[in-house]
């Protein structure tokens, strides 16, 4: 009995183990990487789908430095341009009285008497018009003799021009070519000058031009310069990936690129390739004058009216920009033109790069 019970036990023993051995062997053959290798096929497939990588994200990346890109959209104040509305009688005739009531706001044209009538105040304001007309020509001559007085110090070896002086006989040349036919043109027919101001504002001296008028030029020469910039940015994007060393030489101002920077620089685009390479040369050296002037004498004591008119003798797009990013445009300027030998090349290349912004 005792062997039979023992001989049980073992048995049962022995049977133990080979169920654990086939549960072992049943259970280790269970393919778990096959699951593993399915899971790649999802995340391969994924990629081509994110595939949206920094491609998108690098154009802005080099137009980010400048907001000019975003300048099209403020351009809706073109209607100056397009010359549809100022043909008007009487668009015309709202924008002379509005010219006139800002400059009695500000105190450089009298108001009429109060209880005037039209025929005295309508005579009272061309009177007061004439007045302006007369003292504006009168500050020119008077500013001939100071002009004169700088220059006969700086021949006779005195003290060198600062920028104020600077710019005033850069100013009085201008308005000495200006004068007589706005003399003439003031005392034959006065009543063309709004149109003048509209359409020929070269024409008119700088001590004869209203506060709202200044501003009207200055916004129409913004919006020409807006539009000269997206029509011609392929070209101007070719000659400076084209340009050897920072640099654009004169020679290289062909097709219709002399056009695209005179316009860029709020100058005149009339008349042929040769009298706009002209225009192009002279401003670029009241600029590079101006630009060591500027670097000598440092920015602090500039106004925000300097600072701006600065900008757009050089081309910048100053709209939508604040003061603070107003004066860092113009060191970016000073910065990249110090200590360049053809300086007239490296600044006629940042005019263009400023245009492809």
């Amino acid at each position: 009995m005792l062997r039979s019970r023992a001989y049980g036990q073992l048995a049962h023993a022995s049977r133990r183990p080979t169920l654990i051995l086939t549960r072992r062997l049943q259970t280790l053959p269970t393919p778990e990487k096959p699951a593993k290798s399915s899971v790649p096929p999802p995340k391969d497939l994924r990629k081509p789908q994110v595939q949206l990588r920094p491609a998108p994200i690098k154009v802005p990346k080099t137009a980010a430095p400048t907001p000019t890109p975003a300048a099209p959209t403020p351009r809706p104040p073109l209607p100056t341009v397009q010359s549809t509305t100022p043909l008007s009688l009487t668009s015309l005739k709202e924008t002379t009285v509005r010219d006139i009531a800002d400059a009695e706001s500000h105190g450089i044209l009298t108001p009429p008497p109060p209880g005037a009538g039209w025929a005295k105040s309508t005579l009272h304001k061309a009177i007061q018009i004439g007045k302006f007309y007369f003292r504006g020509v009168k500050l020119i001559y008077t500013r001939s003799k100071i002009t004169g007085d700088i220059q006969k110090r700086v021949q006779g070896g005195g003290a060198p021009l600062e920028r104020w002086e600077h710019r005033m006989l850069h100013i009085q040349s201008a308005d000495m070519k200006r004068l007589v036919p706005f003399v003439l043109t003031a005392l034959i027919l006065e009543e063309i000058i709004p149109l003048i101001v509209l359409y020929a504002p070269g024409m008119l001296p700088s001590t004869c031009i209203l506060p709202s008028q200044r501003d009207r030029i200055q916004d129409k020469a913004m919006d020409k310069a807006l539009k000269i910039m997206t029509d011609h940015k392929e070209t101007l994007l070719s000659i400076t990936r084209a340009a050897d060393g920072g640099e654009i030489p004169l020679s290289a101002l062909t097709g219709t690129v002399p056009e695209a920077i005179c316009g860029i620089l709020r100058l005149s685009t009339r008349g042929i390739d040769g009298f706009r390479i002209r225009r192009i040369q002279k401003h670029l050296t009241f600029i590079e004058q101006d630009d060591a002037l500027l670097t000598k004498e440092g920015l602090r004591d500039l106004s925000p009216q300097d600072i701006l008119q600065a900008l757009h003798e050089r081309g910048f797009i100053t709209r939508d920009l604040d003061s603070a990013a107003q004066l860092q445009q113009l060191n970016w300027w000073l910065k990249s033109v110090n200590a360049k030998e053809n300086s007239l090349a490296r600044r006629l290349y940042l005019v263009a790069l400023v245009g492809t912004q």
